[in-house]
């Protein structure tokens, strides 16, 4: 049982985490990535620079590696992967390859954040209204619907990139041309080319006690468990300390969001707690950098999923029970990449690749 993690940056856990669940089929952990410093690589049994996600090569490319290599399974961690491997779902199971990817319009859904809302909006879950512009921002605040601070983030964004506070008008004009030229740079553009007029959204800056849930279901969309983090403390956007908690109306919130969107394996999703409510901000269907926080209480997803893919019965409260009350935290690790050449990745050393 071979197993392909791909855009695997600095995910190196998830290579120990599926290195453990393959060991008793006598499998390997490949990992590919567009770059060669992502740290991930250097972990894997064996690893391989792919072409960049957009180019027309990146899908034939997968195919002969996984072909050449026994690979029955590929994780892809990136949002924006999710849709371009959505479209050939099929044809990779064609050739024996299961891609552990949502619907192409769940990961068109939550790639795209104002669709996100409108999504949740539609289905009765509290979240925080979302403005495409200036403009709109400023025609709501007249009406009394919305006030500083206010959160700038990309429409198309990935994790907590360019993700901005402004706390006046003057700020607010400053970061919102800030984000559209670093979206216009970045590899943001490419989805945000759909709309780069509405590819900032701004919404308001809710205050209460934030959240991570591990939306848990099997392969067929059934929904196992929900696990619910709470966050304890943030840097740089990213969460690096949380608790493994039992809160009966976020795991209801789970079972509802994971009765419409029928994911496949995990979806995490964001969500803030306050005296007025819970607002759930944004979700994706895939491991998240949350996702950690959960394992270490128990959850041994990897192990779950593998169990799934191959259709062997077992007892999923043996992989997917939590341990409340468990504090992790994040830290660092050096990982040398003395050990691993390939001839792609001699070929470009050195070169930038998106």
């Amino acid at each position: 049982m071979n197993v392909l993690l791909t855009s695997v940056g600095r995910r190196n856990y998830l290579i120990d985490y599926f290195k453990e669940a393959v060991s008793p089929y006598g499998g390997k952990v490949y990992a590919v990535n567009s770059h060669s410093n992502s740290p991930a690589l250097y972990v894997a049994d064996a690893m391989e620079i792919a072409p960049p996600i957009i180019s027309q090569d990146y899908i034939p490319f997968l195919k002969q590696f996984c072909l050449e290599n026994g690979i029955q399974l590929i994780v892809p961690l990136l949002d924006l992967e999710l849709p371009v491997l959505a479209k050939e779902k099929e044809e990779f199971l064609e050739l024996g390859i299961h891609v552990l990817v949502p619907s192409l319009d769940l990961a068109l859904l939550s790639n795209d954040k104002f669709k996100t809302y409108q999504f949740l909006k539609e289905n009765g879950f509290q979240t925080v209204p979302v403005f495409l512009s200036l403009d709109q921002f400023h025609s709501a605040k007249s009406a009394g619907l919305i006030d500083f601070p206010v959160v700038l983030k990309p429409r198309w964004g990935m994790g907590s990139v360019g993700v901005y506070v402004a706390e006046n008008d003057e700020e607010l004009t400053f970061y919102y041309k800030k984000l559209r030229k670093e979206v216009e740079s970045s590899i943001l553009k490419f989805e945000s080319s759909q709309d780069f007029e509405g590819a900032i959204l701004i919404m308001e800056k809710l205050s209460g006690e934030e959240y991570m849930l591990d939306i848990i279901n099997d392969l067929d969309g059934n929904h196992q468990i929900t696990v619910v983090n709470r966050k304890i403390f943030r840097k740089g956007g990213e969460t690096e300390g949380a608790e493994t908690i039992d809160k009966p109306e976020l795991s209801e919130l789970g079972l509802k969001i994971a009765t419409l969107t029928k994911h496949p394996l995990v979806l995490d999703a964001d969500v803030f707690v306050n005296e007025k409510g819970c607002f759930i901000l944004e979700f994706n269907p895939r491991f998240s950098g949350g996702y950690p926080f959960s394992h270490l209480s128990g959850v041994q997803l990897p192990k779950a999923l593998i169990r799934w893919v191959k259709r062997e019965p077992f007892d999923p409260s043996e992989y997917l029970s939590p341990a409340f009350g468990t504090v992790s935290l994040k830290g660092i690790s050096m990982i040398s990449t003395n050990q691993k050449k390939t001839q792609r990745l001699d070929s470009i050393k050195g070169q930038t690749v998106l």
